[in-house]
């Protein structure tokens, strides 16, 4: 089943993008949304796969920590190919 419209209905959705150019550090700006409210967010990851999370305040408990891995992990695949880590993160997290 595809996404219907622009919120969850739970959990939280992470919409992370960086520039085409650039980087390392690559840098990448978005937000996480919950059912309720956005989150605006960035992560900054460097050459070696270090990621650095920068999280809006009243984010949700243990959101860095989520967008953190989920940019490590892109990296890190990217990284088996030889390639740099991809343009647009978008993943979807159940609560807890």
């Amino acid at each position: 089943m595809g996404i219907v419209g622009d919120r969850p209905e739970s959990g939280v959705r992470i919409d992370l993008a960086r520039p085409v150019e650039g980087g390392p550090p690559w840098r990448y700006e978005g937000e996480a949304t919950t059912e309720r409210e956005r989150f605006p967010l960035t992560a900054v990851v460097s050459a070696d796969g270090n990621v650095v999370v920068d999280v809006s305040p009243g984010s949700p408990v243990g959101l860095a920590d989520k967008v953190r891995l989920l940019a490590r992990s892109a990296w890190r695949h990217a990284r088996e190919d030889d390639l740099p880590p991809p343009r647009r993160i978008v993943r979807w997290r159940a609560n807890g």
